[in-house]
């Protein structure tokens, strides 16, 4: 298995170079249609959320906010990212793919960026745009997609330590950029077990999809915590803080009565004081 993940900033040609990226390596490409395919099987408490971070734009006012906070829509999102890479070979462009794979074996993370004068330059001729408007909405739209990214996954885009590889396109154009970024996605190490890698990944999404579903109905904090794993198909463990032991048994019955659970091993410990 392969993926690759292009994280952009808008008018870098980002868009142009995933698509090209993943015709050169024969790969499925997941853009904004792809993830709304995978969003509509989600809980439908959850499709305003994720059409919201399908279209990459933050929320505006003090309650969207902290609606995005939520730790249950993080999970989600986190969870759809994994599916998509369990499958392999795919290049998925943005929504925070670079974090949430981070560590997966076999993944390729590009960042593709250009000077803020070009970029709103490219804006303007794509959308018939004065260049002061285009100027604007490039310093809007970067603050939006940072804004969002910072309240789902608590990360910084500008952390390069994320990347492989970095690209300007200042003097590349898009087949220039795709070509180098598909060559250094060919150079990574070969994963050694494949099958293995995508059966991980597939476990960790259903984990978080799990995760989820605790988190949007039990208030989970820092300090109060539920992290959720899966060892083997079916089979989920509860680790963490809860405040008290209905607490514990409420968590425990959610996770027994999610959709493919067959299993549940509660390792959660309770934090509440008896005075």
């Amino acid at each position: 298995m392969a993926v690759v993940t292009i994280s952009r900033k808008v008018g870098s040609l980002g868009d142009e170079i995933g698509a090209l990226v993943a015709r050169k390596l024969g790969y499925e490409l997941v853009n904004r249609e792809g993830i709304h395919r995978i969003a509509r099987e989600c809980d439908l408490e959850f499709r305003d959320a994720c059409a919201a971070f399908e279209a990459e734009t933050a929320p505006g006012g003090l309650w969207e906010r902290m609606f995005f906070r939520d730790p249950a829509y993080a999970c989600l999102f986190e969870a759809l990212n994994l599916e998509l890479a369990s499958r392999g070979d795919v290049v998925i462009l943005g929504r925070g793919a670079q974090i949430a794979l981070a560590e997966v074996p076999g993944v390729f993370h590009a960042r593709v960026v250009a000077p803020a004068g070009l970029r709103a330059e490219r804006v303007a001729q794509r959308m018939g745009l004065s260049l002061d408007e285009a100027r604007e909405f490039v310093r809007h739209y970067d603050q939006q997609r940072r804004s969002l990214i910072e309240s789902v996954y608590h990360r910084d885009l500008a952390d390069w330590s994320l990347y492989n590889l970095v690209l300007n396109t200042a003097n590349l154009s898009a087949e220039a950029g795709a070509e180098l970024i598909a060559l250094a996605a060919k150079a990574m190490p070969p994963v050694n077990d494949p099958q293995a890698v995508s059966q991980e990944l597939a476990r960790r999404a259903f984990a978080k999809k799990v995760e989820s579903a605790i988190k949007k109905r039990v208030l989970t904090s820092p300090y109060h915590d539920v992290r959720v794993q899966c060892p083997l198909e079916g089979k989920v463990r509860l680790e963490g803080f809860v405040q008290d032991r209905d607490t514990r048994r409420r968590v425990g019955e959610i996770a027994q009565k999610y959709p493919g659970v067959i299993e549940v091993d509660n390792q959660l410990r309770t934090t509440a004081l008896g005075f």
